[in-house]
């Protein structure tokens, strides 16, 4: 799918985005021809739904913006060593 496609697709899928972010989006998960195949495309689907679940789960009032400290995250992140 082209990028064009893959932002439908997105937004099918229930992912409002800027502009920007898509093309970030594009950039890490295109290839050199801005075309993405099924597997980028899911491992893309897989990385923005647990990224929007981490976000609200961290704007319980749905602002839409959170503060984070490093302390703090790291405090809640699971140790690789444990």
């Amino acid at each position: 799918m082209n990028s064009y496609e893959m932002r439908k697709a997105l937004e099918e899928a229930g992912f409002k985005m800027p502009c920007q972010l898509h093309q970030v989006i594009v950039a890490r998960f295109a290839d050199d021809q801005l075309v993405i195949d099924f597997d980028n495309f899911v491992r893309c689907l897989v990385r923005l739904e647990t990224l929007f679940r981490i976000f609200k789960q961290l704007d319980p009032e749905d602002t839409g913006m959170i503060q984070l400290d490093l302390l703090s995250v790291s405090q809640q992140l699971p140790s690789p060593y444990s």
